[in-house]
């Protein structure tokens, strides 16, 4: 007759093997720690491109993404002056090219970047997507770049004529 059961050899090997799995774990994890907040800006800003460009196409009308100088007020409102870092508004742009109106749609809302330094080459207060999907600037323009600068490291999103993004490292 056999007995069934785990030796202690047995239950010593595997938790031996658990404890090199779970150091592996957290060592690996120590870096994204430290990269997360430079990553974290650029990804949320290109989300909220891909966000706006999606729903201009889906919707077939404009959907814009501005600088807010107060994103969380009530109501909240697009700003020309406003840096990016400051936050910022996706909205469906029904009225007033760039500019958050009574009958526009708030679709996201994101606060400031502490730290942060974002330079605007073409998209100074907003970029718009129009329905086709191509992007649009306040000067008329498709194509720009937001450097964004954090913690000494940079990553630029590079809008193209057609609206596709691309991103871009760099050192501040």
């Amino acid at each position: 007759m056999k007995k069934w059961g785990f030796t202690l050899v047995e239950l010593l090997v595997v938790l031996s093997i658990l404890a090199i799995l779970l150091a592996i774990v957290v060592a690996g994890d120590a870096p994204l720690g430290k990269i997360n907040p430079q990553a974290r800006a650029p990804n949320d800003l290109v989300s909220a491109f891909h966000l706006a460009r999606s729903e201009a196409i889906k919707r077939g009308v404009r959907v814009s993404v501005c600088a807010s100088s107060d994103p969380m007020a009530s109501p909240p409102a697009c700003d020309a002056a406003a840096d990016w870092q400051q936050g910022w508004l996706v909205f469906v742009d029904a009225g007033t090219k760039g500019a958050l109106d009574m009958d526009d749609v708030l679709l996201r809302v994101h606060d400031a970047i502490p730290g942060a330094s974002i330079a605007a080459t073409n998209f100074d207060g907003y970029l718009s997507y129009l329905p086709s999907g191509a992007s649009q600037s306040p000067g008329g323009l498709g194509n720009g770049t937001l450097a964004i600068c954090l913690e000494g490291v940079k990553r630029s999103i590079v809008v193209n004529q057609i609206g596709r993004i691309r991103t871009t490292g760099g050192t501040c």
